[in-house]
């Protein structure tokens, strides 16, 4: 009776393993179809060194690199930045992967769903986007992905001789040619750039986000406010330029131009500069 019993427990062991084991990748089986397991590290998304949005979030996809980028996405996930995990193990198909993340603060309409493209209409500001990409080998049955996005805006502060007084006395618009970036490959998207002027920081100063710039054709527009008449215009791209703007940057920076209108000047300070760098404003 004892031997039965222990012939039925062995075969219930037995039973249980294969089926644990069913649709396994075992030493003796073709691994080939088995997943690559990635371990995505997010670490330097939440170093307090960074300016994040506390309460934005961090979207990461992996793409098939072997077709459009926009098309075939293996893998997606969200977090938002406050309960967001140092680490986390995801598994993809084996091959070649383009990984993409976003930070951001607010949900992104066109991201993942269309694409990696993402785009501004007229009328939109830029928002505040900090983005990682790579190509990943995941051929083997683990790797590796560090995040560490970079900063994909630069933030446009004007002022004036009277802590932006005159300058509030306009309604300011800022037109360009570039409207967004692909995630993908962080280059920029061309299309018409338009948005009005309006947000101030503590000391008065206007300020507004560019997407990254392809050429030296960003303009700032003052309109007569009662009116609605175009006055002049600031070729700010020029000055950009000029001052030794790298369209190719990973980290984009901040510029801020005081104007003087008794003068006629524009006094350009790049981020962490101490220097001015003066141009002749054009009418």
């Amino acid at each position: 009776m004892r031997k039965i019993l222990y012939m039925k427990t062995l075969w219930c062991m037995g039973a249980c393993l294969c089926l644990l084991l069913q649709g396994a990748c075992t030493v003796r089986e073709d691994r080939g179809p088995c997943p690559c397991y990635v371990d995505v590290d997010y670490r330097q998304v939440l170093s307090p060194t960074h300016a994040y949005d506390p309460a934005g979030r961090v979207e990461v996809a992996f793409f098939d690199a072997a077709t459009d980028v926009g098309t075939d996405c293996r893998w997606t996930d969200v977090h938002g930045l406050d309960d967001c995990p140092e680490e986390e193990e995801v598994a993809v198909d084996k091959g070649t992967v383009r990984v993409v993340a976003v930070v951001h603060d607010h949900p992104l309409r066109h991201y993942l769903s269309d694409g990696t493209k993402i785009t501004y209409a007229a009328g939109n500001e830029m928002d505040p986007l900090y983005v990682h990409t790579e190509q990943l080998d995941c051929t083997e049955e683990w790797t590796r992905c560090i995040l560490q996005p970079h900063k994909q805006f630069s933030t446009l502060t004007f002022t004036d001789e009277q802590d932006g007084a005159l300058c509030r006395q306009y309604h300011l618009l800022v037109r360009g040619t570039t409207c967004g970036l692909d995630a993908a490959d962080l280059s920029a998207v061309e299309g018409p750039y338009l948005y009005t002027v309006q947000d101030t920081d503590a000391e008065g100063a206007i300020q507004v986000r560019i997407p990254r710039q392809l050429r030296d054709d960003l303009l700032l527009e003052f309109w007569e406010k009662r009116e609605q008449r175009l006055l002049f215009t600031c070729p700010v791209g020029l000055y950009l330029f000029a001052a030794g703007y790298d369209p190719r940057a990973k980290d984009l920076p901040d510029y801020s131009l005081r104007i003087d209108f008794r003068q006629a000047q524009v006094y350009l300070r790049v981020a962490d500069w101490t220097e001015e760098i003066i141009y002749s404003l054009y009418e």
